[in-house]
C-alpha cells in the first residue's frame, strides 16, 4: 500500500499519512477512513502530518478529493502539516483556500519531517475536548 497511516508519537497526539511511490485516491480512501477510527479513539486534539516526501505525483481530481476529506474531517482535527510540498501545485492550494478557508488556514508546510514536527509541537492544541466537542 502505498498511503500508510501511524501515530507519531506515544501520546496519539500526532496522526502521520506516509505517501510513497504512485499511489491512488481509494488507497488514500481507506487510510483516511482508518485515521478517522484511530483519531475517534482518543479523548484530544490530533495533529496531522501528511509527508508527501517519498511521493510521486498526486493522482487527478486534487480538488475534488479535497473537498472529500473537508467534508469528512474529524471534529478533533487540529493543525496539519504537508511534508513535501513539491507535490502540489500552488494555484490548487490557493483554490482549496478559496472555498475551505477555515480548513486550509489550518494547514501548514514543511521541507521536512523534523520541520513539522518542529512546528506541531510549537502550536499547543492538545488539549482534552470539551463535552460539547465530544457530542458533536
Amino acid at each position: 500500500m502505498s498511503v500508510i497511516v501511524t501515530w507519531d508519537n506515544d501520546e496519539r497526539t500526532t496522526l502521520r499519512y506516509d505517501f510513497s511511490g504512485s499511489w491512488q485516491w481509494d488507497e488514500f480512501r481507506a487510510a483516511f477512513r482508518q485515521a478517522q477510527e484511530m483519531m475517534e479513539g482518543v479523548g484530544h486534539m490530533v495533529d496531522v502530518i501528511a509527508d508527501f516526501e517519498t511521493s510521486g505525483c498526486v493522482p487527478t481530481e486534487t480538488l475534488a478529493r479535497l473537498a472529500y476529506v473537508a467534508a469528512r474531517r474529524p471534529t478533533n482535527l487540529g493543525n496539519s502539516v504537508v511534508v513535501g510540498t513539491k507535490v502540489f501545485e500552488t494555484t490548487t492550494l490557493r483554490v482549496f483556500g478559496i472555498f475551505y478557508g477555515e480548513m486550509a488556514r489550518a494547514v501548514h508546510y514543511a521541507h521536512s519531517l523534523d520541520r513539522a514536527r518542529a512546528l506541531l509541537a510549537r502550536s499547543g492544541l492538545h488539549y482534552p475536548l470539551s463535552d460539547q466537542t465530544k457530542s458533536a
